[in-house]
């Protein structure tokens, strides 16, 4: 019985421990300019350079993208014999509803993760020169609004918490020039809950009902078999 205790409160010690670091900000830090281009994450102690990446990492890279191919192929065979029993069952329907509600909480999943980072410091500087003034006038209205909108939508979708833009056009230069830093953080936890809500409705409000469908499909029920007629008639019409 003591024993038992005593692993009950390591493991409890050991679950505090992991909620306790994945409550630590992971922070990523993006600075471009003409001279430089690093890319870098801090956590904890560690400092992980991302870009510039080495030449080994891009290969080992290349190797695994080669790898995964056929996994991907055999997965896309695999998930081919039940998508064509719901579409024997419930028609085209069933599918576009099946795809619906994955892009609805894929939608919802990438809309919370975009919402879960927070920007700390943003810093952009674009100088937009041309050959001639009217040149660089009409380029200058270009970046701004390409630029502008794509800010804006960023900054409504996520925190900001210090930023500086700065576009502007130079007659008097022979080349345009971009320079920007960018320093964001996000909690590894938040990660995680949203993950595991994105899990959760694939299995049980997705997979569940898929599982339902194909099973509906083996029995035979009346309403399959009348999905299955209208179905062979639609195709009949169209090939005539």
């Amino acid at each position: 019985m003591i024993v038992l205790k005593i692993i009950g409160w390591v493991l409890l010690g050991l679950l505090a421990l992991i909620i306790a670091v994945l409550c630590i900000k992971v922070v990523v830090s993006v600075e471009y300019s003409e001279k430089r281009t690093e890319v870098f994450v801090k956590w904890l102690f560690l400092k992980i350079p991302l870009y510039p990446a080495k030449k080994k990492e891009a290969a080992t890279g290349e190797e695994s993208k080669t790898e995964e191919k056929p996994t991907e192929a055999a997965k896309k065979q695999s998930s081919a014999g039940p998508l064509k029993l719901l579409y024997e069952a419930e028609g085209i329907d069933g599918l576009i509803e099946i795809v619906k509600r994955v892009f609805s909480y894929l939608g919802t999943f990438f809309g919370g993760l975009f919402r879960a980072f927070i920007i700390e410091d943003f810093q952009l500087d674009v100088c937009c020169a041309k050959k001639d003034a009217a040149a660089t006038a009409i380029y200058y209205g270009e970046v701004s609004a390409a630029l502008f909108p794509m800010l804006g939508a960023i900054a409504s979708g996520c925190t900001m918490k210090n930023y500086d833009i700065n576009i502007y056009p130079d007659f008097l230069a022979r080349y345009s020039e971009a320079s920007f830093y960018l320093r964001l953080h996000v909690v590894p936890i938040r990660l995680v809950g949203i993950t595991l809500a994105l899990v959760f409705k694939l299995l049980f409000k997705v997979l569940v009902g898929l599982v339902i469908k194909i099973s509906r499909t083996k029995n035979g029920s009346p309403e399959v078999q009348q999905n299955k007629e209208s179905n062979t008639k639609n195709n009949n019409k169209t090939k005539e």
